[in-house]
């Protein structure tokens, strides 16, 4: 049986200082996780940075079928 695919949607409450991805699957909206967004200045934590972008580049990556699908070729 094929794994069914699905996109994900980004946003980022400015108020909250939160970022949360969801999955959109069938028109639906699914909570997947949230992260706080460093409270630093970007130039001035780089390596903060850098680790906070590797982890929401791996979250995504991770929970797709189709990146996962792709990485195993």
């Amino acid at each position: 049986m094929a794994t069914q695919g699905y996109s994900h949607l980004v946003e980022i409450s400015e108020a909250d200082r939160r970022l949360t991805i969801f999955r959109l699957r069938e028109g639906k909206k699914e909570l997947y996780t949230q992260i706080d967004i460093p409270n630093v200045v970007w130039d001035e934590a780089s390596d903060e940075m850098k680790g906070f972008c590797r982890l929401l580049g791996e979250n995504i990556l991770l929970d797709s079928p189709q990146a996962r699908k792709l990485l195993q070729t």
